[in-house]
């Protein structure tokens, strides 16, 4: 077989697995979990759909006098979307399967897995055709197979928080998805149309499918910010400020640019941080959606875990990047965080004053810190002896006689 036939082959299909894997914001899954999903498909799902269409459908439609064309409309997809999936079953009992997301990606991992052994049948059964068959697949019929199992993912994610009668209801439906997806898509491909809609429609369906899933995670990551405001409060040692933080996670390396500039070596301490504690916050919210007692205790345990990690962050980083990191992020309307900068960098002690003079998100006329706000303080030769907390609460008192 041709050697670059057999790299684009399984290297096309493999970069979309690692566009779809990367799509998880906040990292739920796992890669070794992804690795099994994949490996099942390669051999789990390729071995037991080939014993199952060559011994048991294809003699069964001779016997019968059927149609053959049965055997990839129907039949061979019934057995492949069934035989390829089996190992999702298995990873959404573990404690690292959060939410539908996760079920997208490791659906989509055993999909590929499976088309890329698929691939090196098909080469090595048309040698002559090498790169051309290798590219077309590639585009088109792997991208088919991943789809299909990351729609047998995404229904498991979902019904795995549903009472237990609804559950097979739900599975059964993303099967179906699945098979339909697949059985449609070979009847083209067996269809007599022009050569030109043959190629075109194929890679057409497959990347609009990956299109789907792509959307798909994207409405997951968007509930799942929503779980990280109901379930990281102070009882989990998370400030408000930090919730907001896990939530901006895309955008968080932008905003925190001050502290990658002066502080480098903090900077992958603070993004650690803030993933663990969106991870935190979406484990949670499986705790508590979760029936199973004993998938509960696991997450009770990886949930402490969790915390002592966050606990050793925040102390590697510091307090002075940890006030940085919450003004950015106020906790809310009294914007505390922000107030309390403000105050330390006017009464505070001379090395509270050189560190915050390094950002300018405390200087005045930045956005995060309104001129208004840093008129209403006093300036320090005539400002009154009192605590800091004393001087914000005095503020924020005076906002509220300002507005009524």
């Amino acid at each position: 077989m041709n050697p670059l036939a057999l790299l684009l082959a399984a290297g096309i299909p493999a970069i979309f697995l690692l566009i779809i894997y990367t799509q998880d914001l906040y990292a739920s899954r796992t890669f070794r979990l992804v690795l099994i999903c994949f490996a099942w498909g390669a051999l789990g799902g390729v071995g037991l759909s080939y014993l199952l269409n060559t011994y048991v459908t294809y003699p069964t439609l001779r016997k019968l006098g059927w149609d053959l064309l049965l055997l990839y409309v129907l039949f061979a997809p019934i057995a492949e979307e069934l035989t390829k999936s089996l190992a999702l079953l298995y990873v959404s009992r573990r404690p690292e399967f959060t939410y539908f997301v996760d079920g997208a990606i490791y659906g989509f991992a055993s999909g590929i897995g499976f088309s890329i052994v698929e691939n090196f049948i098909y080469l090595s059964q048309n040698p002559r055709m090498g790169i051309t068959l290798a590219v077309s697949r590639a585009f088109s019929t792997c991208l088919m197979h991943g789809v299909a199992a990351g729609l047998v993912g995404i229904a498991i994610g979902r019904v795995r928080f549903q009472q237990k009668a609804g559950r097979g209801l739900g599975l059964a439906g993303g099967w179906i998805a699945a098979m339909i997806l697949h059985g449609v898509f070979n009847a083209i491909t067996q269809a007599d149309l022009p050569d030109t809609l043959l190629a075109i429609i194929p890679i057409g369906i497959g990347f609009a499918g990956v299109g789907l899933i792509a959307y798909v995670i994207a409405l997951g990551l968007r509930e799942q910010k929503q779980w990280l405001a109901d379930t990281l409060d102070r009882k989990v040692g998370v400030s408000g400020a930090e919730v907001r933080a896990a939530q901006s996670y895309s955008s968080l390396e932008e905003m925190l640019e001050p502290i990658a500039k002066q502080f480098p070596q903090k900077m992958e301490q603070v993004l650690a941080l803030v993933l663990r504690q969106a991870q935190l916050g979406i484990k949670k919210k499986v705790q508590e959606k979760l029936e199973d007692p004993k998938q509960k205790d696991q997450l009770t345990q990886e949930i402490a875990q969790m915390q002592e990690e966050m606990e050793q962050l925040r102390k590697a980083i510091g307090p002075y990047v940890m006030v940085f990191v919450r003004s950015v992020f106020p906790e809310g309307a009294l914007n505390i965080w922000g107030r309390l900068e403000l105050v330390a960098a006017q009464s505070g002690p001379a090395d509270v004053q050189k560190w915050l003079s390094m950002f300018p998100v405390f200087q005045s006329g930045t956005p995060q810190i309104e001129a208004s706000q840093e008129k209403e303080l006093p300036a320090p030769a005539t400002a009154p002896k009192r605590s800091v907390f004393g001087t914000i609460q005095a503020q924020a008192e005076k906002q509220t006689n300002t507005r009524s």
